[in-house]
């Protein structure tokens, strides 16, 4: 794996990832934008987001923390996964695993 992973592949990735286990053909959806909600905009259900996460865990060999990131915010309030944020974590979480390799 290169070191040299920027955001902007990043999210390239992870954007073709979502969209295979996605029904968005049918919609006509061939991007994300990063203001979209996985679950709520897009409808990513539960088993198709933990199937983009194994993917990606498979690809950069990393470990994400899924009750940290399915726990609720603030006051209640469910995790939007918006597509940003998504990549934002994951390149996190990236980043420490490149600086090992």
């Amino acid at each position: 794996m290169s070191t040299t992973l920027t955001k902007e592949r990043l999210y390239s990735n992870i954007e073709r990832i979502i969209l295979q286990y996605c029904d968005t053909a049918d919609l006509g959806i061939t991007g994300i934008d990063a203001d979209v909600s996985l679950t709520q905009e897009l409808g990513v259900d539960s088993v198709d987001f933990l199937d983009i996460v194994f993917e990606i865990e498979d690809t950069y060999k990393i470990q994400f923390p899924l009750e940290q990131w399915s726990a609720d915010g603030p006051n209640g309030a469910k995790n939007e996964f918006k597509m940003s944020a998504f990549v934002d974590a994951v390149y996190e979480l990236i980043v420490p695993a490149l600086a090992e390799a």
